[in-house]
């Protein structure tokens, strides 16, 4: 395993043990946030584990306004140390992650929380939430399940949740959410595993690897979730390209690494969805240019044809132009195809013809996307959530079929 941690942090890590519980701030130009998550998360340090050893890590994505700043300037209560420290390898939020795991690693922590330096909805009971089940030994690994509007989380709904489910029979509704706990074993076999991402990938990697490897999940309800980027998550268009491909790019990856796994059904790891209503306060309607999106589809569809028409079997291409050409809606059975589809010919061709593909798909997801928002245009949040669940149980329905090709 290799450690990129310069020798100082390395001494400052010396000086800090022994060390049980870290919570990493992944930061990047969030300088009128930061103070606010700093404040939290020390609120819930003390409320909770006012007698372990407590670590706060910033890792800093080498910001250009006073984020690093204003984080070094406040102070934290007694029995809570603070580094503030610039990200190892890069950018990207992968590199972040890896920052503040190094650091534990090197400090042995017993548990580690990760928390998105922009958030304006972090309450001190995340922290709890996402540390006690890893100190109790209940689970390895935490997923965050927020109470989101039925057009956000846009690749999570219709590619990361159905497909993940699927494949690994875990029950994670939003296995891509952004903030978690992990253990230090977890965190062990995460630095070591030769697919660790550099950037968006890191989310769909952390939740496939400890499915996979048969660690312990748990989900924890936040509640709402608001974060000041959330308005470049929500443009299927230029904003969401890259993410797109990096996290579909590392979760194909690991479906490859893990083939076997999801192929003979070694895999058993299993999370109860949570029944019943949520009550609580709604989240802030996302407005979606259903106009543009599908302008974007039919354009991207142009572009792409030839790469679709030579990477999608036959009879599901016809498919496509049909419902293009008869202004059809894309239904969830049609897209599942596609996607198990795309992701045999991902699987079976070289990397440098990789990248088509997955912008392919992406382009394929918007036709989607537009489809379901047209489908629950008029639905209430539960009865999209409906649309979700029917499409995650139409891409376990085609599991086999994906082995079968």
């Amino acid at each position: 395993m290799e450690i990129h941690l310069r020798p100082e942090i390395l001494e400052k890590i010396d000086e800090s043990r022994p060390v049980d519980i870290i919570v990493g701030i992944l930061t990047k130009n969030v300088e009128p946030t930061i103070v606010h998550v700093l404040n939290v998360v020390s609120i819930g340090l003390i409320e909770r584990f006012p007698h372990q050893n407590n670590l706060v890590i910033v890792s800093n994505g080498f910001s250009s306004d006073r984020t690093t700043e204003m984080a070094k300037l406040f102070g934290l209560p007694p029995r809570i140390n603070k580094m503030v420290l610039d990200q190892v390898i890069g950018s990207g939020k992968g590199n972040g992650i890896r920052t503040i795991m190094e650091v534990a690693y090197q400090a042995k922590a017993k548990a580690v929380a990760l928390v998105d330096g922009d958030l304006l909805s972090i309450k001190p009971d995340w922290i709890s939430l996402m540390i006690e089940p890893v100190m109790f030994g209940i689970a390895d690994l935490v997923v965050p399940h927020y109470v989101r509007d039925k057009y956000d989380g846009v690749i999570t709904n219709n590619l990361a949740y159905p497909f993940t489910r699927a494949l690994y029979n875990i029950y994670v509704r939003q296995p891509i959410g952004g903030d978690f706990g992990l253990s230090f074993p977890l965190i062990e076999r995460l630095l070591e595993h030769p697919l660790f991402p550099q950037d968006f990938g890191i989310d769909i990697f952390l939740t496939t690897v400890a499915a996979a490897e048969r660690f312990n999940l748990q989900e924890a309800i936040l509640g709402l979730k608001l974060h000041t980027s959330t308005s470049g998550y929500i443009d299927p268009g230029a904003h969401l390209t890259l993410m797109f491909r990096q996290v579909v790019g590392t979760m194909f990856d690991l479906a490859i690494f893990y083939e076997k796994f999801w192929k003979e059904g070694m895999n058993t790891v299993s999370i109860p969805r949570r029944k019943g209503k949520y009550y609580g306060q709604m989240p802030v309607p996302v407005k979606v240019d259903l106009e543009r999106t599908i302008g974007l589809f039919k354009d991207g569809f142009k572009d792409y044809k030839e790469v679709l028409k030579n990477n999608l079997e036959n009879e599901i291409f016809k498919n496509v132009e049909k419902m293009i050409r008869d202004r059809e809606s894309m239904s969830s059975s049609l897209w599942t195809k596609i996607v198990y589809s795309l992701f045999r010919s991902y699987k079976n061709s070289e990397e440098k013809n990789r990248a088509d593909i997955l912008d392919a798909l992406r382009v394929i997801w918007m036709g989607r996307f537009s489809s379901y928002v047209l489908e629950t245009k008029d639905m209430s949040y539960d009865g999209a959530m409906e649309i979700i669940e029917g499409q995650a149980e139409m891409f376990e329905k085609e599991k086999r079929n994906l082995i079968d090709l």
